[in-house]
């Protein structure tokens, strides 16, 4: 196993080094090695800086509208799916699928908010470094942030892609540091929601002792309607910036 492990190392060398590197522990050997593990770091930057760079390039494009619209589009879309298929409504697998999913469209359209914004607006960029964890307590190499244009930008909204949107208060968080303003609406049914959808993806609909969570049609209509309402809530309080 660890032969196999260690087979893209010596491909390399032999690739790169042949005959000069010398027999393995030797001082020749060693820089070899070496070399290997820098040519993966550097391969492994150049790979984060790439996918930095294509969201950067999206959501540069996106805005606040346009995220709005495709949450409320995907919703509706799934809504109406819940709607058409009557012979499904007792049917828990797809009941929890829908659930799930539904979440999924908020979390999606949470982080779109968050990095449309911080794209959008300077002064956005500059209350995020001050007050959004990891860029408030962290310190950071200049080498991990690139001197092009925008690579700030780029840097910070790759670093976000590390939060969980799902996690309500933790993003309430996020965005209040973002605009630099506390937003307060309420959040005891959407984290309802999150909660129950955390228990499907994780345990297959059953509460951490085990116990099974009864996921009916009207619950989930009513679990949509709550993300919508709290979507809805947040765009308001924004709106007022």
């Amino acid at each position: 196993m660890r032969y196999e492990e260690l087979q893209p190392m010596y491909e390399w060398i032999e690739e790169n080094y042949g005959e000069d590197a010398g027999e393995e522990g030797s001082k020749t050997w060693n820089e070899a090695v070496k070399a290997f593990e820098e040519y993966c770091e550097e391969q492994q930057r150049l790979e984060q800086e790439a996918q930095w760079q294509d969201e950067y390039d999206y959501y540069i494009f996106l805005t606040l509208k346009d995220a709005d619209h495709i949450f409320n589009k995907d919703l509706s879309e799934l809504g109406n799916m819940l709607a058409a298929n009557s012979s499904m409504a007792a049917n828990p697998t797809y009941l929890k699928m829908v659930l799930a999913h539904a979440v999924t469209i908020l979390e999606t359209y949470l982080e779109d908010v968050v990095k449309s914004l911080i794209i959008s607006n300077d002064s956005y960029l500059q209350n995020t470094i001050k007050n959004v964890k990891p860029f408030s307590d962290t310190s950071f190499k200049l080498s991990e942030i690139s001197i092009e244009k925008d690579g700030i930008k780029k840097f910070v909204i790759g670093k976000l892609s590390d939060n969980l949107y799902h996690d309500i208060p933790k993003v309430l968080k996020i965005l209040s540091g973002v605009i630099g303003k506390k937003i307060e609406i309420s959040i005891k049914d959407v984290c309802r929601v999150t909660v129950i959808r955390h228990d499907i993806v994780h345990r297959n609909g059953k509460s951490k002792d085990g116990k099974h969570i009864e996921i009916t049609h009207s619950f989930v209509l009513e679990s949509l309607a709550s993300i919508k309402s709290f979507a809805r809530n947040l765009r308001a309080n924004l709106s007022q910036l």
